[in-house]
């Protein structure tokens, strides 16, 4: 039951409701309402007494830590036009406190103007010549009473919360509640608006009333929109109908956001990113995400990519493999760190050479992006927080997977299609759930394990073949292998510097090659038992008939036991190549 008091002077009506939140918070919902004729500037000044503790949004937790705030004050700012109604709300350790301190002053028009979104923007002047801003809703929007302004909110210092700062956006679920909270009351401190939807399940909530409550726009969802994915499409169509300039996508378990990191990823995205945590800040045993970008002949694009994904890096190390242009010059000066190959090795070859230099960095991750610009760097967060939230070794950005939006012209599906179904039958991947649905993806994330794991192995090929060699070096060494939708753009300039036919031809000649080394008994032993056993029963069914009807078929029965002959041999092949693979002397020529 939520306790309420009110209070009514010179038309204006403040009303102050305290209702239980979570982890014995209270939420305080401040109401203020002109019924004047005129506009008035209003200031609430609600102050947080001594026995009571504010729920700092900037230490990331939804209850109390022992911060005093004795003389604190949350404090809220307003022009009230006649008749106008404004809700706030925050969240308090403690009990109710005493009616919010209300000071109000008449104030004029002095102009007003529209911006480039279509929000009219008016100026109002106080007695002391002062102005405050009021935003209003768009001309069309005037009729629906959409308010785009919310008031302005500060802690012991002014923090004005504006349409011209990107929206956060968070996708609420039973797990992150609290962490929800935490995120929204931050995000309204340093002034952005915060949109919150969520699946269907979570519908009448008392969560999502008690966010209602504090400002945050909710945007409802729909039946179809079940998956995460399709919650941020929502989210994102919603932002871009309300003028927001921008879009930061919250991650599943709402970690604190860098929001000087993230919005430098911002402007250098289209509209939207997804929120960088604080968390991956450089620490003293090494950076915490280091982009790796093998390049070849591409400096019509290195240094745009570069300058994408800087925002997303501690360090960024192009690895020029031998190119005759200036894509080391334009790598370098787009701000990456520049390994050149003095001759041009292979792809494999420059992702060996990624994987060594980010060793030798001891990064916590590392993320290989292409240089052609095919990838999106504003996914680099979603692979490195899939990694970390499902401690996989690698993370694959999965064409196929759930939230991809990539058209993969028809010849190179089929080709894929081949490509994924040998790459996981020689893997011995059978069951639905160990399928690796794009096995040929260059857009991955590593965590240390697998950066150590995989700078140490030279056995992985110096060909586009690499990828595969990379899933089976995982599936020798136990690495734990995940895929996250991501989409891939084709139609870029300077895409690829193998045509698909020879990168075809190269990966079936490498998943051949490692299938006969690698399973003998099961490709090259298997084929030998059945040309045994096919060529002695033609045998054997032969000969009787020479028996009992004295014609002998000279041409079919040589035919036979060249098949028996064969298998025998390819048997004994199969035995010999699988004692070599386990002998010890062997395994420690062959690493």
């Amino acid at each position: 039951m939520a306790e309420t008091q009110t209070h009514q002077s010179e038309g204006i009506s403040t009303t102050k409701s305290l209702a239980a939140a979570t982890g014995g918070t209270r939420l305080v919902t401040l109401t203020v309402r002109s019924e004047r004729d005129d506009t008035m500037f209003v200031r609430l000044a609600d102050r947080i007494q001594a026995q009571h503790s504010l729920v700092d949004p900037s230490r990331g937790s939804n209850r109390s830590d022992g911060t005093r705030y004795d003389d604190g004050r949350l404090v809220v700012e307003r022009v009230l036009r006649p008749g106008e109604e404004v809700t706030i709300g925050y969240l308090l350790a403690g009990e109710a406190a005493e009616l919010p301190e209300l000071v109000t002053e008449r104030v004029t028009e002095v102009t007003s103007n529209t911006d480039r979104t279509g929000v009219t923007v008016v100026l109002w002047e106080r007695a002391d010549g002062s102005t405050v801003p009021l935003r209003l809703s768009r001309p069309e929007e005037a009729s629906t009473g959409i308010e785009r302004d919310l008031p302005l909110v500060h802690l012991d210092e002014g923090v004005t919360e504006s349409h011209s700062l990107p929206a956060i956006g968070i996708v609420l679920s039973e797990r992150n509640e609290d962490a929800v909270y935490r995120t929204v009351m931050r995000a309204k401190r340093r002034g952005h608006p915060v949109m919150v939807t969520y699946p269907v399940t979570l519908a009448g909530s008392e969560t999502v009333e008690t966010l209602d409550s504090l400002g945050v726009t909710i945007v409802e969802p729909s039946s179809d929109e079940r998956t995460v994915v399709a919650l941020h499409r929502a989210l994102s169509t919603a932002a871009r109908e309300r003028g927001f300039p921008g879009l930061v996508l919250q991650t599943r378990d709402c970690p604190r956001i860098d929001y000087e990191r993230t919005l430098d990823a911002l402007e250098r995205s289209d509209f939207e990113t997804i929120a960088i945590p604080e968390s991956w800040q450089k620490s003293s045993q090494g950076p915490a995400v280091v982009v790796g970008i093998p390049a070849y002949n591409a400096a019509n694009s290195i240094g745009r990519v570069v300058e994408q994904v800087t925002a997303f890096a501690d360090e960024v190390v192009v690895v020029d493999d031998g190119s005759r242009d200036d894509t080391a010059g334009a790598a370098r000066a787009a701000g990456a760190t520049v390994v050149v190959h003095e001759r041009n090795r292979g792809y494999g070859g420059a992702l060996k050479t990624v994987f060594r230099e980010a060793d030798a960095r001891n990064a916590a991750h590392l993320v290989v992006i292409d240089a052609d610009g095919q990838h999106n760097p504003a996914d680099i967060p979603m692979l490195v927080a899939t990694q970390d939230d499902k401690s996989a070794d690698i993370v694959i950005g999965s064409r196929y997977a759930a939230g991809s939006q990539t058209a993969i012209p028809f010849t190179r599906s089929i080709g894929l299609a081949v490509i994924n179904n040998l790459t996981n039958a020689s893997l011995g991947n059978l069951r639905p759930s160990g399928w690796i649905r794009d096995t040929q993806s260059g857009y991955r994330a590593y965590n240390h394990r697998a950066i150590r794991s995989l700078a140490g192995d030279d056995a992985i090929g110096e060909n586009m073949g690499a990828s595969t060699d990379i899933l089976y070096h995982a599936h020798r060494n136990r690495l734990s292998v995940t895929e996250v939708g991501t989409t891939i753009y084709y139609d870029v300039e300077n895409s690829s510097s193998q045509d698909s036919l020879s990168h075809g031809i190269d990966l079936v000649r490498n998943i051949v090659w490692t299938i006969e080394y690698g399973r003998p008994l099961l490709i090259v032993g298997l084929p030998g038992v059945v040309s045994t056993v096919t060529g002695v029963l033609v045998t054997v069914l032969l000969m009787t008939q020479y028996v009992q009807g004295g014609q002998l078929a000279f041409i079919p029965l040589v035919t036979s036991v060249l098949f028996a002959l064969g298998g025998v041999l390819l048997c004994f092949a199969a035995i010999l190549m699988h004692v070599l693979n386990n002998h010890p002397t062997f395994r420690r020529f062959s690493s």
